[in-house]
């Protein structure tokens, strides 16, 4: 994946990542910071390593883009960091939460559809295309699990993935989670035309 896209989805997460802060803001009532600091593209392993590897449990939510380009978007935790991320979106100390129960995918499922929502509409605000996030669906697998199901398709025909650090904070504390980007192949050809 060639620099110049690179260098837009990093202009795009950090728009992103300051319209989810803004959200989570509003409705957690208190101010939530979300930070992109390291914007990449790799394969599956990445993405599984990038989580603690291949066999580590995982929690996060993903949707599908769909409109002028379609592909996916997961957040994904490893489950003791959604646990954090869960504490913090709740206002309680961090170790409060201490299963992926009910309450903590209610929280992850809202907070993927929040930070892939605002991803997908900055991408869309930034090259001008028509785009549309499904409504998210919480995920609890291994890591190896969910990104070989969910890119099969795009990583059957040879695709990276874009893999995004991101980093949540309030005056507590912080604990961070990895948004993974996955364009279909026909469309990360037009996102190429848009940041060259």
């Amino acid at each position: 994946m060639q620099d110049e896209l690179i260098t837009t989805l990093s202009a795009v997460a950090r728009d992103g990542a300051f319209r989810a802060g803004r959200g989570l803001s509003g409705l957690m009532g208190q101010e939530i910071q979300i930070h992109v600091p390291n914007v990449r593209s790799g394969t599956k392993s990445d993405a599984c390593d990038a989580v603690g590897g291949e066999e580590a449990n995982v929690l996060g939510a993903y949707l599908t883009i769909s409109g002028d380009i379609t592909g996916h978007v997961m957040l994904l935790f490893p489950v003791g960091r959604a646990l954090e991320c869960v504490d913090l979106m709740c206002g309680q100390p961090v170790g409060t939460s201490t299963e992926p129960d009910e309450l903590a995918e209610s929280a992850i499922g809202e907070l993927g559809n929040i930070v892939g929502s605002a991803f997908i509409n900055a991408l869309a605000d930034y090259a001008n295309l028509i785009l549309h996030p499904s409504p998210p669906t919480v995920i609890n697998d291994m890591a190896i699990a969910l990104v070989q199901s969910i890119y099969a398709e795009v990583l059957s025909q040879g695709g990276d993935v874009v893999m995004m650090d991101a980093i949540f904070e309030d005056h507590t504390g912080h604990t961070a989670g990895l948004l993974v980007v996955a364009p279909d192949p026909i469309s990360l050809d037009r996102l190429r035309k848009v940041a060259a």
